[in-house]
């Protein structure tokens, strides 16, 4: 008797040496190792282990939570989808698959940094690059501002180059020439 698995051929009475018998895992388990045992030296060799191929429900991330009902389990094949909580942004493939008892690789929500257009306009600038519509940015990334038309650089300024933080951005500020 294999756990998780039934024989494939029709028992006998008695094995001689050199004979095989060959097995089948169930459903949603799969075969490590060879199919069949082997009649040796009145020993039967080492039988094959069958594999649960279906996944626990995929971990929790950090800023995110997982669309949807979780199951206990999952089937090979099938996926789940991952979605980032406001002012996350994510980084990797929103949706994860079950493969051989694991999921594919999980996506990663970090802190984003939104340029509001008020923080902006307070401050008297506007992004560098105008066709740039993306005001988040991800932890570690730079944002570049300049001085709105008009405006100058004021002397006690952070920089122009700004990195988001943790969620938060230095502004710069610019004034009136």
């Amino acid at each position: 008797e294999i756990p998780d698995a039934r024989m494939a051929d029709a028992p006998q009475e008695r094995y001689l040496p050199g004979a095989r018998v060959h097995y089948q895992c169930e459903k949603n388990f799969q075969m490590m190792g060879a199919n069949y045992i082997l009649c040796s030296n009145g020993q039967w060799s080492e039988a094959p282990v069958c594999r649960d191929v279906r996944c626990d429900p995929p971990q929790q991330i950090a800023g995110g939570s997982i669309d949807g009902i979780r199951k206990s389990k999952y089937m090979p094949g099938e996926s789940a989808k991952y979605q980032c909580w406001k002012n996350f942004k994510m980084t990797g493939p929103s949706t994860v698959v079950c493969k051989n008892g694991t999921w594919t690789d999980l996506p990663t929500c970090k802190v984003a940094c939104t340029a509001s257009k008020e923080d902006m306009d307070r401050n008297n600038i506007e992004l560098k690059w105008l066709g740039q519509a993306k005001l988040y940015s991800t932890s570690g990334d730079f944002i570049e501002f300049r001085c709105k038309p008009g405006y100058l650089k004021h002397p006690s300024s952070p920089n122009f180059r700004v990195q988001c933080v943790e969620g938060t951005l230095n502004y710069p500020f610019c004034t009136l020439g």
